[in-house]
């Protein structure tokens, strides 16, 4: 094995998450990258299009633990410090709270000691009887972050913000926020994937398709969305309603999933207005399919799904947590989950000329404020420093 300068720990690299999705980004972005970084997978990269893959034929090398469970978790350990050994990084660029907290503990053991870096991908939205494991991993990240020599980077202020209640270390000399950015010439609003799309789906030329992008899982607020997306129908006039669609794609999204089934139902209206995709690859043309883009989450630190709808040029409404407002940079469709119907139906309602205006300038300051230049300058400063 080669001497890997920087080495980025991962937990898995199989499919499309917004953390891997940002590190493809910046490894896509940086010269010569194969000659100074690595990445280890905590588990096995799967076959089949995933972020892994894309980072393999970077020419980047990818070493995988192969950890299935917990039995395997320990049995990989001496391979573990192997690896490590083995690469001798001057740098552990770790992502997310579990590979936080290994690069923070095994760290000291590797000679010569590398210099440790925490990526904060995420707000605190758990609770201990809900994720035990995660609550304590966050717990002991805020200690360790006040005791050991550590750099943390997030993607938003909110995140800095969030975790300073919770204990964190958040001086300017130990956190630094990096936004994410976004590839404009990838998320672009493009006529063929929308017609393909839409016939596939067997959605008309006169359908008004409101989508979003996200999993399944507390923090996306999908039963707001599917609640206001049947309330919406009683403030639109009927032509309009008769017209209405929800696209969404999204891990465990899906129609045969039981919980995401019954908010369907909830709705009381036809099935074939739902559109309910499962997790998806083709992201960016799939942004095309639609009209309007929501956002309904409870919890977000950097939206990357909004500032790539952003990108495509569709009008947008968001919910206010983490970054949604400076991202957006328009309080008329800044929500709560109470409002969310309400700003729905605002901009439904607004005229053609007037949508589409929103959505030029929403491209507009997707490809100013959050390119991926600025982020790659900014990562290569921070992985430089110390």
């Amino acid at each position: 094995m080669n001497k890997a300068r920087i080495l980025h720990v991962v937990i898995d690299l199989s499919g499309f998450g917004g953390a891997e999705m940002t590190l493809l980004r910046y490894l896509a972005t940086t010269e010569n990258a194969r000659a100074s970084h690595a990445v280890l997978t905590l588990k096995a990269v799967k076959a089949g299009p995933s972020v892994g893959a894309e980072i393999e034929k970077l020419g980047i090398p990818v070493h995988s633990l192969g950890i299935s469970g917990l039995k395997s978790m320990v049995l990989a350990v001496p391979r573990l410090f192997k690896t490590l050994r083995a690469l001798q990084p001057d740098v552990l660029s770790a992502w997310l709270y579990y590979p936080s907290l290994i690069a923070s503990l095994i760290g000291p053991f590797l000679s010569p000691r590398p210099r440790v870096i925490w990526h904060i991908r995420s707000l605190p939205f758990v609770r201990f009887q809900d994720r035990p494991a995660r609550w304590l991993t966050q717990r002991l990240l805020a200690m360790l972050s006040q005791i050991g020599k550590v750099q943390i980077i997030s993607n938003s202020e909110a995140a800095r913000l969030a975790h300073a209640a919770i204990g964190f270390q958040t001086n300017a000399d130990r956190w630094q926020v990096i936004p994410n950015a976004v590839d404009v010439t990838r998320y672009r609003f493009k006529a063929d994937a929308r017609a393909s799309i839409r016939a596939s789906l067997h959605l008309p030329d006169s359908a008004l398709v409101i989508g979003t992008v996200g999993r399944n899982v507390p923090e996306k607020g999908y039963p707001d969305l599917f609640k206001a997306f049947g309330q919406v129908q009683a403030r639109l006039p009927s032509g309009t309603c008769d017209r209405l669609h929800l696209l969404i794609a999204g891990r465990d999204v899906t129609i045969e999933t039981p919980g995401i089934a019954a908010l369907v139902d909830a709705t009381g209206l036809p099935r074939d207005r739902f559109h309910l995709l499962g997790a998806r690859g083709d992201v960016a043309e799939l942004l095309s399919a639609m009209d309007f883009f929501v956002m309904p989450s409870r919890s977000e630190s950097f939206p990357n799904a909004l500032a790539e709808a952003m990108a495509v040029g569709l009008p947008a409404i968001a919910t206010d947590v983490g970054d949604c407002r400076v991202v957006l940079d328009d309080d008329r469709f800044i929500a709560t989950a109470d409002t969310l119907t309400d700003g729905l139906a605002s901009m439904i309602m607004l005229d053609a000329d007037e949508q589409h205006a929103i959505g030029a300038g929403n491209r507009e300051r997707i490809a100013k404020r959050y390119t991926l230049e600025k982020m790659t300058a900014a990562f290569d400063r921070a992985f430089k420093a110390g």
